[in-house]
């Protein structure tokens, strides 16, 4: 088979999907931004509002910056939140999806079949859910970018929104490989599910409660969350932290389930 033709024959398969994910995410993008002008004209309501709540719901949500600027907005209602679990939920389903939720299917099989190795089909398959993954960060990012002068979001650079969408793409990635290599690794798609969506969620109560308690605290470092949020790219821009952390991760833990879904036995 001519290489590349897996990563093809995935992204036919999920065009139609991920033209709703594409719609979805573009309107969020866009009813964020619009919402801004209203917010920042609150003004000082909302900055006291969160300045009442506790230090660790604070950061949280994201809103360390407050709520009106420009970057403590975007932050609060849309990367700290709403926006990686939008994609963290289309990156483990399609991570789980594109090895141990083909074999339970039965369509895998008949791929393997092929005169193709196992790694290259495992490798394409990966490279289809970073694509789609990109792609819809792309879509946000690029949005953000074209509506900041409209609702007054100028203050942001470029640069920057460009890191924050990077961030926020290699933390999705991140439990996204977490998924497929478990899948890739044992075959189960209830145990790649579980294991993503699990660590996604308790690293994120790691980073919540790190402001609260002093053993999450020392465990702060371990939350992919951390990475992302502590400074936020918004304000910071490409920092080690956001972007090369989780690539010292991902990169590891796509390399053995690949390494080990070559190996095993499917019978």
């Amino acid at each position: 088979m001519k290489g590349g033709i897996i990563l093809v024959q995935m992204l036919r398969e999920r065009r139609r999907g991920f033209l709703w994910w594409s719609l979805g995410i573009a309107a969020l993008a866009v009813i964020t931004a619009a919402s801004y002008p209203a917010v920042k004209d609150a003004g000082r309501g909302f900055d006291e509002f969160m300045e009442s709540l506790p230090e660790g719901v604070v950061q949280m949500m994201g809103a360390a910056d407050g709520i009106t600027t420009p970057a403590g907005y975007l932050n609060s209602q849309f990367y700290a939140n709403v926006f990686p679990i939008v994609l963290l939920i289309f990156g483990i389903a399609a991570g789980t999806w594109s090895i141990a939720g083909a074999e339970r299917e039965g369509t895998l099989e008949p791929l393997l079949a092929n005169p193709v190795p196992r790694w290259r089909v495992a490798v394409e398959r990966l490279a289809g859910v970073t694509l789609l993954l990109a792609m819809l960060t792309l879509i946000a990012s690029a949005l953000l970018v074209m509506l900041r002068d409209p609702f007054e979001l100028s203050e942001l650079s470029v640069g920057n929104l460009a890191a924050a969408g990077v961030g926020v793409f290699l933390l999705a990635l991140l439990f996204a490989c977490l998924a497929f290599a478990v899948g890739a690794a044992t075959g189960s798609k209830g145990l790649a599910i579980a294991t993503g969506a699990g660590l996604a969620t308790a690293t994120y109560v790691v980073f919540g409660l790190s402001s609260l308690v002093e053993f999450f605290e020392n465990l702060r470092w371990s939350s992919p969350w951390y990475w992302f949020l502590s400074p936020s790219p918004l304000t910071e821009g490409w920092t080690f932290q956001a972007i090369g952390a989780p690539l010292l991760v991902l990169v590891p833990v796509a390399v053995i389930g690949i390494a080990i879904f070559h190996r095993r036995d499917l019978t």
